[in-house]
């Protein structure tokens, strides 16, 4: 009676080991949202790569990106303006679930190397600035490689023989220049955002001003620079805006702290 006992434990345990190594290693679909540690806005564009299986996506303009999942995968989410940050999959995600938050704290760049050049007139600056290259960073390079693989897969799909769909939206060479334009579309989104942040970032508003901590991130909010504004003005044009403004500020601040 006891072997028939052990044989039905061993027996129901094989088979419990078994359930459990199949629910490990199926792959699980997990939508999460990528936002800002300090102010909980969505990072857009944020890259998200499975290292483990070599899975790569995107957040859309809210933050959100979908990826494949399995039991010890690990996943690097980037963006320019946060640092990096790795997540282990070690069960704590369930499909089930609406999203999972991934928190980036935000960064600033420090220049390693500072080289002056003067200019006779304001409009020799101008052409000067026009003119400047910077070099790329880490992030920089990696979108550039991302960017180049998939411009490079999409034309070597032969899309134009492919036969008409019966239903549906039409798949063929309308379906390839929308792709297209929405790449250029989120491409040029992003140059935009990289030449925003070399203008304006939280370092260059703290070394004018003096202000540390969340004060910085309050007095960009209290600029209210658009990004036109910033795309348009020079680097000299922001930073005598932010010294004028931060003497607003700081009188507003004193007023406050009368009262």
């Amino acid at each position: 009676m006891k072997r028939i006992l052990i044989h039905i434990t061993i027996t129901a345990l094989f088979a419990f080991s078994i359930v459990i190594a199949k629910g490990q290693d199926s792959v699980k679909v997990i939508r999460f949202r990528v936002v800002n540690a300090i102010s909980g806005k969505p990072v857009e564009m944020a890259h998200a790569i499975n290292i483990t299986h070599r899975y790569a996506a995107i957040a859309d303009l809210l933050g959100y990106f979908k990826m494949p999942l399995m039991l010890g995968d690990t996943l690097t989410i980037s963006s320019l303006g946060f640092f990096n940050q790795k997540v282990f999959n070690w069960g704590q995600f369930n499909k089930d679930s609406i999203y999972f938050t991934i928190r980036l704290n935000s960064r600033s760049y420090e220049l390693k190397e500072l080289k002056f050049s003067w200019f006779a007139t304001y409009d020799g600056f101008l052409k000067g600035f026009l003119l400047l290259e910077l070099p790329m960073s880490k992030e920089e390079r990696d979108i550039a490689r991302i960017s180049e693989y998939f411009n490079r897969t999409i034309n070597r799909l032969n899309l134009m023989n492919l036969p008409q769909a019966s239903s549906g939206a039409p798949f063929g060479k309308d379906w390839l220049a929308r792709q297209n334009e929405e790449l250029k579309e989120k491409l040029e989104k992003e140059r935009q955002q990289r030449a925003i942040e070399r203008k304006f970032s939280a370092g260059i508003v703290e070394a004018i001003t003096g202000l540390t901590g969340n004060e910085v991130f309050w007095f960009m909010e209290y600029c209210a620079f658009t990004d036109d504004y910033l795309l348009k003005s020079s680097d000299y044009e922001i930073r005598l805006r932010i010294t004028d403004k931060f003497k607003i500020y700081s009188q507003d601040k004193t007023l406050k702290d009368k009262k």
